[in-house]
């Protein structure tokens, strides 16, 4: 029991008011949230992070097509520009020379009445005008044979249908290829067919003088390289010597070779 303060004594202080009560989590807690947070994340992981592992889903269609197809070929049936790659050579039209020389394959179809063409070479082979010899060819087989030069005039034709001799002798390329009289000889020229029947209706159309040694005049007829000379023999064989290879000049002798197909008439 307190005593009452006497005079002159000052008063007590006043007591402290009393603490705030403590609002911090108990220690346990903390321990609880420790274990908590990670089991919590890790279960997040497996829930989620589990299908990222999982198989890869496919890709669109479009987009496996264009890897893994081969392309579509172009509308012209031509490779595309990928596959025939930078070194691909480009389709170019032929040139204008190339087109003129041209020569359709031959046909050696045997219509009825004529048997299996047979083949075999040609050529025109002239030896110097001073040895004064001119060659005779023979259509039926391919042959050749010479005798004396006397102007173009043969003395023993033998069944050839062709005749080569030098005209004036006078040291340039001057020799004249001709049809022998009373044969049937014509040019089956370069983009003609080849065949049985476009050779034989060349036959009749007549083969008259020409300088081998003028180019400008051979090709103005057409005999140049790819056309042929067609014959209906004296056997009735129908004969086609194409024009394969062209040698010589204004002055060298011009030589002629090539394959000589021969349909022989049958009994």
């Amino acid at each position: 029991m307190s005593t009452p303060a006497g005079p002159g004594t000052p008063p007590p202080p006043p007591p402290y008011p009393p603490s705030p009560p403590r609002t911090d989590p108990p220690r346990w807690a903390w321990w609880v949230g420790g274990i908590a947070i990670p089991l919590v994340g890790i279960l997040v992981t497996v829930a989620f992070g589990g299908k990222d592992s999982g198989p890869v889903a496919a890709p669109a269609p479009g987009t496996v097509d264009s890897a893994t197809q081969p392309a579509s070929p172009s509308p012209s049936g031509m490779p595309s520009s990928k596959e025939a790659g930078p070194s691909a050579p480009s389709d170019e039209a032929p040139s204008a020379s190339a087109s003129a020389s041209a020569s359709p394959a031959a046909d050696l179809t045997a219509p009825d009445g004529y048997a299996k063409a047979l083949s075999t070479m040609w050529g025109l082979a002239p030896v110097p005008c001073t040895q004064h010899e001119q060659q005779l060819i023979d259509l039926d087989d391919g042959t050749s044979r010479t005798e004396d030069e006397n102007n173009g005039a043969v003395q023993e034709p033998g069944g050839a249908e062709l005749l080569y001799w030098p005209d004036t002798c006078t040291g340039l390329g001057d020799y004249q290829l001709r049809a022998l009289p009373n044969t049937r000889v014509g040019l089956l020229r370069v983009d003609a067919p080849k065949s049985f029947d476009s050779c034989r209706a060349a036959a009749g159309t007549g083969f008259g003088a020409l300088a081998l040694s003028e180019r400008n005049d051979r090709e103005d007829r057409g005999f140049v390289e790819g056309a042929a000379l067609c014959s209906v023999t004296d056997k009735g064989t129908v004969a086609m010597a194409v024009i394969e290879h062209i040698s010589g000049d204004a002055v060298d002798d011009v030589s002629v070779s090539g394959p000589l197909y021969v349909w022989a008439a049958t009994p």
